[in-house]
């Protein structure tokens, strides 16, 4: 990985997974630029490692989202990498009251801004750099794309009806992107890396405002999923994007622990199914 990637742009990086992977890529020596909505929280990464590029974004504003991504593009033209991995999660029960932290189930500008932040978003994200990574396949320079779905994609859990329903549609907007690829020519296909991120379980903030709630439905704490700690996975899937592909490329997927045993099972039916009808997935 280390000799394609050089200068890399995290779209969700002030906390947990997107956070963690700015820290390897910064310690790696790479140039590194990370969004967020939290200023103070941007300023103190800034100052913590040097060098360290910060952008104000929330890409919950949609709107904004083409002068944004060309502002970033006309600062950063060398850009290689555009790691998209801004999400929420919200827990609720379409069948009955939802718990305190949860959200009213009338109150349906909750469940839209979950989808937009979660797919919309990553869905017009990849639009919008798509035209500049594909510039710089076509010159034959390394340009990859990753995209943060998870382990969720492949095996929903009822404490998550939208978010597991949106990472899923991430993984098949990835597949789709990837076939499309397949079409493109030689030397682009060559250059370009479509990667989807899938981690399990981990533990970081994004599900601090139900945890105590879902472990309660899975019977407490003797009985609940236990959440792989955030050091244990940055290592392991960090180890999975310095292995290349036989072809010098990024791993298509860096699932690990469920996410890498649904990557797997995806892979030997689905993504077999797509193989056998000619499709690179």
């Amino acid at each position: 990985m280390t000799p394609t990637v050089n200068t890399v742009l995290i779209i969700g990086a002030t906390s947990g997974i997107g956070e963690a992977f700015a820290r390897k890529f910064h310690a790696a020596g790479k140039k590194v630029i990370v969004t967020g909505r939290r200023t103070a929280r941007l300023q103190q990464l800034k100052e913590e490692l040097a060098g360290l590029e910060t952008v104000e974004w929330d890409v919950s504003d949609l709107k904004a989202l083409p002068s944004r991504v060309a502002e970033i593009l006309n600062a950063y033209p060398t850009l290689d990498t555009v790691f998209i991995n801004a999400g929420i999660q919200r827990c609720f029960s379409l069948l009955e009251s939802p718990a305190p932290t949860a959200p009213e189930p009338n109150d349906q500008n909750l469940f839209v801004d979950e989808i937009q932040v979660n797919l919309t978003a990553p869905i017009l994200l990849t639009r919008a750099f798509l035209p500049h990574l594909l510039a710089r396949a076509a010159a034959s320079q390394p340009a990859a794309l990753l995209v943060t779905s998870s382990s969720l994609a492949f095996h929903p859990l009822p404490f998550y009806p939208v978010y597991c329903a949106t990472k899923a549609a991430v993984h098949a907007f990835i597949v789709s992107l990837r076939e499309q690829l397949g079409f493109a020519p030689a030397n682009i296909k060559q250059a370009l890396s479509v990667v989807e991120v899938v981690p399990p379980y981990t533990d970081t903030a994004l599900d601090a405002a139900s945890r105590a709630h879902t472990v309660a439905m899975q019977g407490g704490p003797e009985k609940a999923f236990a959440p792989m700690p955030l050091g244990e996975y940055i290592e392991a899937a960090w180890a999975k994007l310095e292995t290349p592909t036989a072809d010098g490329k990024l791993p298509k997927e860096v699932g690990v622990g469920f996410g890498e045993m649904g990557v797997n099972q995806w892979r030997e039916s689905f993504g077999a199914n797509l193989a056998g009808m000619g499709f690179d997935v």
